[in-house]
């Protein structure tokens, strides 16, 4: 066993004595000497190293060795412990095979990134905006282990930012080295062979983001939504994204955000007759272009979009800022990103026959027979997918669609078993965003977007998401600006009438809902929240080039520099408020002993148990106050199975 043992008064001054307690350790343990450092491998085969350059002193005795620390630290070891004992390494330390950015654990990264390995180094160049990696990797032993100072790293599962180099030491477990921790002080950190890897992010030192030109045919002007225009598409990367040409579709897009004047700066919708990959994301037919037209909007898509990808939520997008024009005429800053659909770019099913894409919206804008009011909620639906009348394309029927959403709506009214016909934690997931971003579209409803895999299969249920729409959000539908609305206001109780506030909010206090709101609002605040006001600050310098021109195509003034700081700031704080109150009101639900985010039988044994015995180990224990009295006792054993016959969860 190894003692640490503080010793004072022993400086550099005995460093002669212990070089020749060394040599003699050395000779007694018939290793050959080298200078530099002191290799112990202990019985269990562990090694410890202890460089020259961190140590004063090496003692022996006829029972131990003691090795002191520059800070006086000792570090005492049984010989009948100690196998083997010298300056020569004496086994090969693992090393990296192949370390990879690889998009599928990276959201904002376009295409994979290979890194160079070398003796010492990892050099990996990534397209994508943000400083924040999912790193894959794999090791010339499969026994080996990665660290970063004393964090392990699990190949594609840490994420940190590499905004500046990070030294990962390859070794095995349990090795480790004498190193200076800082102020002084030094300790045992893992030992092995060490990387420094560098990330070159493409987008740095950027002038210009991507120009995309659309010339339809003719000249003539985008000014409908009900028609494509023929249109030929350039798309120049500016030297760091993907370049392309090609024929496309185009036609204008949008609600509150569209204008018939074919000047206005409108978003766009764009067709492509094969699936394409522009500026190098996932192939796909149809795309969008956000506008942002609102005053001091243009950084909302990205920022929503990037909050909903840490998040989790279904399908998320991408976000890309580019310069437009159209037939010549700059139109101003743009967002490309995916168009939501049952395609490979967007919601990706294996089989879409039994499929459905609703969007629960009240401007209600789809054909007749393409839409429908649900029943008892309500709710106004627009069916996107399928297509009733593309024969042969579906097995559904527009009453098969109707029927299955009126079940959710009317659980939710109902007091019923939500979890039976919505995934709750993509609906968590979802309605954590809204809340964190204080998006009220879900209240109108405007935008608001979920699927169904299967409508003829029970044992599938509706997904909330993609997000969508963020230019109302952020505080702007209560005060008209971004991000200067109290961080810690109460989500549900604003004074703003909606339409459909009572079904959203019986949704949020629905205990499982809840507790999956909680579960992922912990998640972000603990891993994601950092990278999320970074991302914050590193969008606006990339895309900066382009808001400054944009700032004279429509006379959007806002500092946009400012508000990125803002945005960053106010997330960080609006987050943690959230967690601070979803502690107290979800954390503990009353009854659920287990801490499974539900009332279950299992929640009655406990309680039982802990009524008889007053053991309180693994349980909440607070939670056994079903009843809310402030005390425990059988009247909780009665609540609780009262709310289980109830059809309670």
């Amino acid at each position: 066993m190894k003692t640490i043992v503080p010793v004072l008064g022993v400086g550099r001054c005995l460093r002669p004595l212990a070089i020749g307690i060394l040599a003699a350790i050395v000779l007694m343990f018939g290793q050959s000497a080298r200078a530099g450092a002191t290799y112990i491998t202990l019985d269990n085969g562990q090694l410890i190293v202890f460089p020259d350059n961190c140590i004063s002193s090496i003692s022996s005795t006829v029972g131990y060795v003691s090795l002191t620390a520059l800070d006086g630290q000792v570090y005492r070891y049984y010989r009948s412990e100690i196998q083997s004992m010298g300056t020569t390494l004496n086994k090969d330390l693992p090393v990296f095979t192949d370390f990879v950015i690889d998009n599928k654990f990276n959201h904002q990264v376009i295409t994979d990134a290979v890194g160079v390995v070398t003796d010492d180094s990892v050099k990996v160049s990534v397209l994508g905006i943000g400083k924040w990696l999912t790193p894959s990797f794999t090791l010339s032993d499969s026994t080996a282990v990665v660290h970063i100072d004393s964090v392990a790293q699990l190949s594609s599962v840490n994420r940190l930012s590499f905004a500046t180099d990070k030294v990962y030491t390859v070794g095995y477990d349990g090795d480790k080295v004498l190193s200076p921790l800082g102020d002084g002080r030094y300790g045992l950190l893992p030992f092995g062979h060490q990387y420094t890897v560098h990330v070159n992010f493409l987008t740095d030192g950027n002038t210009a983001v991507p120009r995309i030109d659309i010339n339809t045919v003719g000249g003539e002007g985008i000014s409908s939504k009900d028609y494509y225009l023929d249109a030929e598409i350039i798309i120049d990367g500016a030297g760091i994204f993907p370049s392309m040409t090609d024929s496309v579709k185009v036609k204008a897009r949008g609600h509150y955000s569209w204008s018939s004047d074919p000047d206005a700066k409108n978003p766009y919708r764009l067709k492509f007759k094969e699936k394409v990959k522009p500026l190098g994301l996932k192939k796909g037919k149809n795309w969008v272009l956000l506008a942002n037209n609102m005053w001091g909007s243009l950084l909302t898509g990205a920022f929503g979009m990037k909050a909903g990808s840490l998040i989790g939520t279904a399908a998320a997008n991408h976000i890309i800022p580019v310069d437009l024009y159209v037939n010549g005429v700059y139109k101003g800053n743009y967002n490309f990103t995916e168009k939501i659909g049952f395609s490979n770019n967007s919601i990706d099913l294996v089989d879409e026959t039994a499929a459905t894409l609703l969007e629960i919206d009240v401007n209600y804008d789809c054909e007749p027979g393409q839409k429908f009011i649900a029943n008892p909620s309500g709710l106004l639906v627009n069916v996107h997918e399928p297509e009733f009348a593309d024969v042969g394309s579906t097995v559904l029927t527009l009453n098969d669609v109707k029927n299955r959403f009126d079940r959710f709506t009317a659980a939710v009214l109902n007091n019923g078993h939500i979890a039976d016909h919505v995934d709750v934690d993509y609906l968590g997931r979802y309605m954590l965003l809204n809340e964190l971003i204080y998006n009220f579209e879900m209240f109108n409803p405007k935008s608001v977007w979920c699927y169904h895999e299967n409508i003829l299969d029970d044992s599938t249920k509706f997904i909330f998401g993609p997000v969508w729409d963020f230019d109302w959000a952020f505080g702007f539908d209560i005060n008209r600006d971004y991000y200067t609305c109290d961080p810690t206001i109460d989500y549900y109780t604003t004074d703003k009438e909606y339409w459909q506030r009572d079904f959203v909010t019986i949704m949020r206090h629905d205990p499982e809902i809840a507790q999956q709101i909680y579960k992922h609002c912990k998640d972000l605040v603990e891993h994601g929240l950092d990278e999320l006001c970074d991302y914050c600050i590193e969008y606006y310098e990339y895309a900066r080039p382009s808001l400054l021109m944009n700032r004279w195509y429509i006379k959007d003034y806002t500092d946009y520099a400012a508000q990125a700081q803002a945005a960053a700031e106010w997330f960080r704080q609006r987050a943690n408020a959230l967690l601070a109150a979803l502690e107290l009101e979800v954390a503990v639900l009353p009854g659920d002993l287990n801490g499974n985010g539900r009332l279950d039988i299992d929640d009655v044994t406990l309680l039982i148990d802990y009524l008889l015995s007053g053991n309180g180990d693994g349980i909440h224990v607070i939670a056994a106050d079903a009843d809310g009295s402030g005390t425990v006792g059988i009247d909780d054993v009665t609540t609780l199975i009262d709310s289980l016959l109830r059809g309670g969860h």
